[in-house]
Formats: C-alpha cells, structure tokens, sequence
C-alpha cells in the first residue's frame, strides 16, 4: 500500500483541531443574527433554544452549517426567517442531539439574506436584523454560551458594538477584556496590560468568563483594530509554541496521491475561523491560495501577514474582485509591493479598491495603462475620468 507523507501544515490543522476548550458564561444584548453568523462562521455544532415574547423556538448548526429551524407553527426556512425578526428574549446552547431533523439545505448565508428580505417584507427594516446593538442599548438576547474559544468570544462583542467587561477566569489565569463600540481597547492579565495581556489571556485553555456594561474610565492601552489584534496575537501563539515553519520539511520525493487536494479542502472546511487564521498566517502557498477565497476578512487579512507571502501573489490577491476592501487598503500600505508596477496596476483595475487609493495608483501608470482604464467599463466613473485628465496633460 502507498503510503503519503503527512505535511506540517495538514499537522497544524489536526492540532489545532483537537484543541476545543473555551470558555462559558452568560452574555446579553446579542442579535440572534450575530449568534448564527459567529456558530456557522466558527465551525461550531450547537442548538440553540429561543424564548421570547414571540414564542419558543430552535435553531439547530450542525458543522457552521444551519440544518434545522423549527417554532410552534413553522418549521425549515420559514421558522428560521421568523425567529431572526425577534428582537428580544432568552437563548440556551446546548450539544446536538443524537439523533436531530434536517429541515435545510440551503447555506447559511443565503438564509441570512433571505432573513432580512423576509424582515422588510413583515416591517420590520431597521429593528431586530438591522439594528447595531450597544452596550448601552436595551433588547437583544441573553443566554448562556458554553465552551467558546476566547478569539470567537471576542469577535461576538465587536460584531455586536457592545461596550462591555469580560472577566476571565481560568485554571491558570485570570484577566479582564474591555470592549468599547465594539473595538477592544484595554486588556490586563496578573501584572500584565494592553496586548501583550491579551496575548497571556488567549494561552490560557478556557475556564469561565462574565460579562457586564462598561461603566467605568479605563484607560485605552490597545488601539489597533480588533481583527488585527486578533491575528498578532496569534502569531505571537505560534512563535512561543515552538512549532516548525513548513519549509523545514524535507518533502523531497514525497508521493502525491490521488485526492489529496480534494482531502485538504474538506480539513479547510471544518476549521473553525481562528483555526483558519492561525494557518493562513504559517501555512504554505497551497493553503494560501485555498484559504483567500474565505469570506471572512480577518482570514483574508491573515493571509496578507503570513511572511512566506510571494509578490507573485500579492499581485493576484490585488487583482481579485472577491477579497475585501480592507486587504487592498493593506496592500497598498505596504512600501515594498506598492514598488511593483504589477501590484500598482492591479489596484487601479480593481473595482473593489478604495476610490482615493485607485486614483493614487493611475498617477503612477504608463501611458498603456491610462489608455485601457479611460475605455473601461469595469472600474469607476472617477477612476476612467482620473485617466483621461493624466492621458490629455502628458499629450
């Protein structure tokens, strides 16, 4: 029998999937929308019990996929657009079932959009699904979340704008996480403060958290964006485990199986966001170039910080229509890749770059490139304009 030699990076995926503590406690004020999104964008499988002044009902994720939805009257699609319009009241997570109905197939995303249509149509446009929730907002939801990783905690706050306290309590740690309009922006942890507390409270294997408003002055120790905290934090994770980059591997010879591509996809799926980021920042080009076309952004985001990145695709990534804006606006920060002609060319085609940083690249074009984004259709009005005026003057 033909045996494949495992790579590091498929080793990076196992571990970090076998590790699953977190923590638990109770949080409050939380769209229901924002609880389906975190369980199906964090690989989780989970019921999730909903009282309110509505009903009861039941929303079921099995593998970040939404497969079940049920109220007293309604059940599938219909049940899950009607529990998304409820405003307030009570959750309780609990594990899956053995044995649990599959009422839908749709994806996740596609039954979020529905939900909003679906809101709208009822009158509901600018309450339970639109509405941006705070700390110092009444409604939403509360409820106990159980064994949720502290990075899946964290985003839950951010994407909800809470201003919030999270106290954490762990075997071999304690801590506090303030959350202000929905950015971390203090942390501290024994002697420790800002990120580098951060970065202890994220070592620690989970234990329980609580939760209450912000009332206090604290002072602001982090100031960079969550979702960058987020991911140098968990560089800093991997640089103190000691876990060896992929290009130590001597992979000379190694055999090449048939569905192995197909093999490494299916591992991508089941990983959880944080899971995700932690390989886009240390694995190879392989999963790299998987791992770009994930929705998320902090993913994508991951991927621009990962080291080993070739300028070969930084071009690409500029190219792409499907990354988020975010992510060109970091690429076109980075002194080095904007020095490339291809990277300058590709922000200024690309229609998803940032108005002001697509016509900072057309002043830098040749005369070629001036003339093809003139014609084009594909990028905007100001951008085809922006053109025209370099093209006239250098005649």
């Amino acid at each position: 029998m033909t045996t494949r030699k495992v790579s590091l990076t498929e080793t990076k995926m196992e571990q970090a999937q076998s590790s699953r503590l977190g923590y638990t406690g109770v949080i409050d004020q939380v769209r229901l929308l924002d609880l389906v999104q975190l369980s199906c964008l964090s690989r989780m499988s989970l019921n999730v019990v909903v009282e309110s002044s509505h009903g009861e009902g039941l929303i079921t994720v099995d593998s970040g996929a939404v497969v079940h939805a049920q109220t007293r009257e309604l059940e599938g699609e219909g049940a899950f657009c009607e529990l998304l319009t409820w405003d307030s009241g009570r959750f309780q997570t609990g594990p899956l079932p053995p044995e649990r109905p599959a009422s839908i197939s749709r994806s996740w995303e596609y039954l979020l959009i529905e939900a909003i249509r679906y809101g709208n149509e009822k009158g509901n446009s600018g309450s339970a699904l639109e509405r941006r929730t705070s700390g110092n907002a009444s409604g939403g939801f509360s409820g106990l979340i159980a064994s949720i990783p502290l990075t899946d905690l964290v985003q839950l706050a951010c994407m909800t704008r809470m201003d919030r306290v999270f106290r954490l309590e762990s075997p071999t740690t304690t801590g506090m996480v303030y959350v202000r309009s929905g950015q971390i922006f203090h942390a501290v942890a024994e002697d420790l403060a800002g990120e580098e507390a951060f970065c202890h409270l994220l070592k620690a294997p989970g234990g329980r958290f609580e939760s209450s408003p912000l009332r206090e002055e604290v002072e602001t120790t982090i100031v960079k964006p969550w979702e960058y905290l987020l991911i140098d934090a968990m560089r800093f994770l991997d640089e103190q485990s000691g876990i060896p980059d992929e290009e130590e591997e001597t992979g000379e010879g190694q055999e090449q199986e048939e569905g192995k591509q197909e093999n490494f996809i299916q591992k991508l799926q089941r990983l959880k966001v944080s899971e995700k980021i932690r390989l886009a920042m240390t694995g190879d080009k392989e999963a790299r170039v998987l791992l770009i076309r994930d929705s998320n952004r902090m993913v994508q985001i991951a991927i621009i910080n990962n080291p080993r990145i070739t300028e070969g695709e930084v071009t690409s990534i500029a190219y792409s229509r499907n990354v988020d804006e975010e992510v060109l606006r970091r690429i076109a920060n980075n002194r080095e890749w904007i020095k490339l002609y291809q990277v300058r060319s590709a922000l200024a085609k690309n229609p998803k770059t940032p108005l002001a940083i697509s016509i900072k690249m057309v002043q830098t074009l040749p005369p070629n490139d001036l003339k093809e984004l003139s014609r084009s259709k594909s990028v905007p009005a100001a951008v085809a304009n922006a053109a025209r005026r370099l093209m006239a003057q250098k005649r």
